[in-house]
């Protein structure tokens, strides 16, 4: 539950806000879920805009339901990757900003990160490869909840200083507290960084 309630605020700054200003703009903008247990806030949020029904929202993680813990790319609107495996979605979204710039397409992609999630290698390998490539079409979000699965975060492996950790791989990094318009602001100001990749680190108010 900690997951979802920390990351609603994000997701209605992506969705509510970044994606469609980036349709007036002629930018495509994807979102990639790599935190994928926060499922319930993508549910909340579009049962809020009517995409989903309360009916159906009630019917989370039930085996025929089509909202399942995990979010299916191709069942869930606005999901354009399945999740499982953490550590997964800064690649994939590295890749799909690598096929924009070969297609010569305006693409931006935003991926939401948790911060227990930062425990993957993975997420470090993309994270030098964004830099290296200057994919600055690529925004890495990362909701500093404080929490994960086993417990704080610092207390399962210490994170901090994290914004540092994020620039020492070549990441212009932008921290905010937990609030919709503030995250909108930063996740704007993202769009305009040119020659590095973006990490937006939100900091709720009971986290690190």
């Amino acid at each position: 539950m900690e997951s979802s309630l920390s990351a609603i605020n994000i997701i209605a700054a992506l969705y509510g806000f970044w994606v469609p200003a980036g349709v007036r703009e002629g930018i495509e903008r994807l979102v990639v879920i790599s935190k994928g247990h926060c499922s319930l806030a993508l549910y909340s949020w579009l049962v809020e805009v009517g995409v989903l029904s309360d009916a159906e929202l009630r019917t989370f993680a039930t085996p025929s339901s089509r909202l399942q813990a995990h979010p299916e790319a191709g069942r869930v609107p606005g999901v354009i990757t399945s999740t499982g495996s953490l550590g997964q979605g800064l690649s994939i979204a590295n890749g799909l900003a690598m096929a924009a710039r070969l297609d010569g397409i305006r693409r931006e992609v935003a991926v939401l990160l948790g911060d227990g999630e930062l425990d993957e290698g993975q997420v470090w390998e993309a994270a030098a490869t964004a830099a290296t490539l200057r994919l600055d079409n690529v925004v890495a979000v990362v909701d500093r909840n404080g929490f994960q699965h086993t417990g704080r975060t610092e207390e399962v492996k210490v994170k901090e200083p994290l914004r540092s950790r994020w620039e020492a791989f070549g990441w212009h990094v932008i921290e905010v507290r937990q609030d919709v318009g503030r995250i909108a602001a930063a996740l704007e100001e993202a769009s305009k960084i040119v020659g590095k990749p973006v990490a937006v680190i939100v900091v709720s108010d009971g986290g690190a």
